[in-house]
C-alpha cells in the first residue's frame, strides 16, 4: 500500500510538471508568433527589393519552422485537453492524466516527436546553409557538419522508432543513441556559429589591418554581426545543453519543461537575428576613414608656392580616393555578411 502510495504521489508531481511545461511552452510559443510577424514583415520587404536563391530558401524555411511549430503545438493542446477530459478513462482505476502524456505508442505523441525531431534536424541544416555560404561554397567546411547532421538524422530516426514499437530495438540501445545525439546537436549548432563569428571576424580583422576605421552612426557593422548571431543562438544552444544535461541526471521533469521551450525557441532564434540585423541596419550608414591620411590640404610652413599646393591637393585627392575604395571594400563586407546569413 506505501509503494501505491508513493508511486501515486510520483505520478502528481510529474502530472504537475507537465502541466508547467504546456505552460511555460505555450509562452514561449506566444513570443515566437511575436518575433514571426516581425520577421515576415521584413522578408516581405526585402523581397521586394532584391531576393537571391540562399534569401528564397531561408524564407521558405522559416515559414517551413513556424508551420510545423504551429501543427506540433496543436497537437500539444489535444493531447492535454484529452487527458484531462472524461473521454480518458483507459482501465476505469484511478489512473492519472500524466499516463496518457508519458505515453507516445499514440498517433499523436509520435507526431509530437517525429515534429521536434525535423525541426531540431531543419534549424541545423539551415545553420549548415548559412554556413556554407558565409564561407564562399567550400565543401570542406560544410562536409564534416553535413556527416554530423546525418548522423544525428539517423540515430534520431532509430530513436523514434523504438518509442513508436518498443521492439525495434533494445531499451539499452535507444537510452545510448539518445545519449549520443544529444551532443552531437549541440556540437553542430557551436561548430556553424562559431565558423560564421570567425569567417565574419576575418574579415573584421582585414579590414582593420588596412587602416580602415569606423565612425559616425552605429549601422550594422561586421562586429555587431558577430554579436547578434553569437547572443541570439545562445538561446538554442543553451536549451540543448539543458535537456543534455537533464538527461544524463535522469531528471524526466526538467527534460520535458526544456523540450517544451525548445520548440518554439528554434524559429525563434533565426527570427530574432532576422529582426535585430534590420533593426541595426535602420539605425545609420557605417562611415570609414583612413586616420593616417590627411583629410584637408591644409597650409604648408614657410609660405608654399603654388607648386607645393598643387603636390599637397594631389596627395589630399589620392588620400580620399584611397580612403573611399577601403571603405566600398568595407561596406561591401558587411552587405556580404549580412545578406548571406540574414
Amino acid at each position: 500500500m506505501t509503494n501505491l502510495t508513493d508511486e501515486w504521489e510520483r505520478d502528481r508531481a510529474d502530472q504537475d510538471t507537465y502541466i508547467l511545461a504546456f505552460w511555460l511552452g505555450g509562452f514561449a510559443f506566444g513570443l515566437y508568433c511575436v518575433l514571426f510577424l516581425f520577421s515576415l514583415r521584413i522578408m516581405v520587404q526585402k523581397r521586394r527589393v532584391s531576393c537571391s536563391w540562399s534569401a528564397k530558401v531561408s524564407y521558405i524555411a522559416t515559414l517551413f519552422i513556424f508551420i510545423l511549430t504551429t501543427v506540433y503545438m496543436g497537437l500539444n493542446v489535444s493531447r492535454f485537453r484529452y487527458a484531462f477530459s472524461p473521454e480518458w478513462t483507459p482501465d476505469l482505476n484511478g489512473k492519472l492524466p500524466i499516463y496518457h502524456l508519458r505515453d507516445y505508442t499514440s498517433t499523436r505523441g509520435i507526431a509530437e516527436i517525429v515534429i521536434m525531431a525535423v525541426l531540431i534536424w531543419s534549424g541545423n541544416a539551415l545553420a549548415i546553409l548559412r554556413c556554407f555560404i558565409i564561407w564562399d561554397r567550400r565543401w570542406c567546411i560544410a562536409l564534416p557538419l553535413i556527416t554530423l547532421l546525418t548522423f544525428s538524422m539517423v540515430s534520431g530516426s532509430i530513436v523514434i522508432a523504438a518509442f513508436s514499437d518498443p521492439a525495434t530495438a533494445p531499451p539499452h540501445l535507444v537510452k545510448l543513441l539518445t545519449g549520443i545525439v544529444l551532443p552531437v546537436n549541440i556540437g553542430v549548432i557551436c561548430l556553424t556559429t562559431g565558423l560564421i563569428t570567425f569567417k565574419i571576424g576575418l574579415q573584421h580583422r582585414d579590414s582593420r589591418e588596412a587602416g580602415l576605421r569606423t565612425h559616425g552612426g552605429r549601422g550594422v557593422g561586421l562586429l555587431a554581426v558577430i554579436c547578434i548571431i553569437g547572443e541570439s543562438a545562445m538561446i538554442f544552444t543553451a536549451l540543448q545543453v539543458a535537456i543534455c544535461i537533464a538527461f544524463y541526471t535522469n531528471n524526466a521533469g526538467l527534460k520535458y519543461i526544456f523540450n517544451e521551450m525548445l520548440v518554439s525557441s528554434i524559429g525563434g532564434t533565426f527570427a530574432l537575428m532576422m529582426i535585430r540585423v534590420d533593426a541595426a541596419k535602420s539605425e545609420g550608414p557605417l562611415e570609414f576613414t583612413l586616420p593616417h591620411i590627411c583629410s584637408s590640404p591644409g597650409t604648408l610652413p614657410g609660405g608654399a608656392d603654388s607648386v607645393s599646393l598643387s603636390v599637397a591637393a594631389g596627395g589630399w585627392n589620392r588620400g580620399r580616393a584611397a580612403t573611399e575604395e577601403l571603405r566600398s571594400i568595407q561596406q561591401a563586407a558587411t552587405r556580404s555578411a549580412t545578406h548571406r546569413y540574414c
